[in-house]
């Protein structure tokens, strides 16, 4: 799981675009495409981008630029440029450009444009060293973009980014590696080489800086890289738990957020649950699940880190009965019922996870799991459904379960079900389709074998009445 947008929103105070002096607007853009396109001189070409910096951050202006297919070209070339303000400049508006899923990231992000750019921390020029640390920070949370970077090795370029001296460079590699980080398979290449290195350098960070971007950014980049075996395990080894755990205690919503959401992600390695749960992980998790859905953006983030940290810990017959009696089930059938679709689907995970566990199974459908789960399965929202459907499988297990079911308008739901288009729900609904079928063959089976046994009784009774009526 990644972090929320209302954390990755505030990285917007290192970035141009934000500014509240920008002479041009959105309605310029047919103005700024067609200076862009016929700038050839260096001084039109910065009166150009200066336009294009103003608004180039919108959507409407990443995906016009895209579209205009001649624009894109032109700002690598000036990246290329020897006039260090035109490099700049045209580097600031890739950055921009590349903020959201338009093409213009994928376009921009060439292996070896992403090359020329990682190898500008070396640069004498500070300002060409913060803008490639800015479009890092803006395109390394594109798939593509992401993926070349990791084929290319430009994340060792990336790193050398975040370990700078200069504050602001720091700060943007920080948030671009970060978002690198945000796949497990992107998370386990980054760990290849000094893993022991990554550790000590976001830990002493985090435990020294007065900082709180840099703290709360060095928090996210270790939630991240913990879907990597060989992170937490090291983490692990060197004994950084109890700091995890303080700072996920804390009050300050982005300080306990991404604290958390590290343990929850450490949690999916089986071999360290044990000891998270020592460390009190289910109570942490129960305790951020009684959140308020008027809480404010950040604190309702606090509910899907919640049942993912549940779900992530019950990973065992021991542990699911454990969490049982710690109050996750009724922590996970409130998050049934949220009202944001994240959350509940989340929940429907952790409790598919819990009710693995028959006894668990039981106490949620007393609590009122299935009716929000009957809800989520005809919801139209293909993540939903598949998580739910997966949960009233397991929940389905018991014959009570079953009947209750049955009550709650079970039927019904599975008719929507089996029509709906995507494969792993429909699956589901046959699944849950053949145990009801199975309940319903033992209860019969079950009504035939007393019946058999009452006749037998009777037979009985009235060959020992005949014997004594021969007497």
């Amino acid at each position: 799981m990644g972090c929320s947008a209302s954390q990755l929103e505030q990285a917007k105070k290192y970035l141009p675009g934000s500014r509240g002096d920008a002479k041009h607007d959105i309605d310029d853009m047919p103005d700024i495409l067609q200076k862009l396109t016929a700038a050839k001189q260096n001084a039109a070409a910065k009166v150009a981008l200066k336009m294009l910096q103003d608004v180039a951050e919108t959507e409407t202006a990443s995906s016009a630029v895209f579209r205009s297919g001649k624009v894109v070209p032109k700002l690598m070339a000036w990246v290329s440029s020897k006039d260090p303000e035109v490099k700049s400049s045209a580097l600031n508006c890739c950055a921009l450009l590349s903020t959201h899923d338009t093409g213009c990231a994928e376009s921009i992000g060439t292996p070896e444009f992403l090359t020329q750019v990682g190898n500008m921390y070396k640069a004498k020029d500070k300002k060409l060293g913060e803008a490639a640390a800015r479009f890092f920070s803006k395109a390394a949370g594109n798939k593509t973009v992401r993926q070349r970077v990791l084929d290319g090795n430009v994340h060792k370029q990336l790193w050398m980014m975040v370990k700078s001296k200069k504050e602001s460079v720091m700060k943007l590699g920080l948030i671009g590696y970060s978002k690198l980080a945000d796949d497990p398979a992107a998370a386990e290449k980054l760990c290849e080489d000094d893993v022991e290195e990554l550790v000590k350098f976001f830990f002493i960070r985090i435990a020294k800086t007065d900082d709180t971007d840099v703290e709360k950014w060095c928090l996210i980049a270790v939630a991240r890289l913990s879907l990597a075996a060989e992170f937490g395990n090291k983490l692990a080894a060197m004994d950084k738990f109890g700091i995890l755990f303080v700072k996920a205690n804390d009050t300050i919503a982005g300080r306990k957020l991404p604290a958390a959401l590290a343990i929850a992600n450490l949690a999916t390695n089986k071999m360290l649950r044990v000891r998270l749960i020592k460390y009190r992980a289910l109570q942490l998790f129960v305790s951020m699940s009684q959140v308020s859905s008027n809480a404010r953006r950040d604190m309702q983030d606090f509910q899907r880190v919640a049942a993912l940290g549940i779900r992530n810990l019950s990973g065992s017959f021991d542990l699911r009965a454990l969490a049982g009696k710690m109050g996750a089930l009724e922590a996970v059938v409130k998050m049934l019922r949220a009202k944001d679709l994240d959350v509940a689907r989340f929940a429907a995970k952790a409790a598919s996870e819990l009710s693995l566990h028959e006894e668990n199974g039981r106490k949620m459908v007393l609590a009122g799991a299935l009716k929000p789960l009957i809800d989520m399965a005809k919801s139209g929202d293909a993540y939903c459904e598949t998580e739910a459907v997966a949960a009233l499988a397991n929940l389905a297990m018991g014959e009570d379960n079953q009947k209750q079911f049955m009550k709650e308008g079970g039927m019904a739901a599975i008719e929507v079900m089996t029509l709906s288009k995507n494969p792993r729900v429909q699956h589901n609904a046959k699944r849950l389709i053949s145990r009801l079928r199975l309940a319903k063959m033992r209860t019969a089976a079950r009504f035939a074998g007393q019946m058999a046994t009452q006749q037998k009784e009777l037979a009985r009774k009235r060959e020992a009445m005949g014997y004594m009526g021969g007497d």
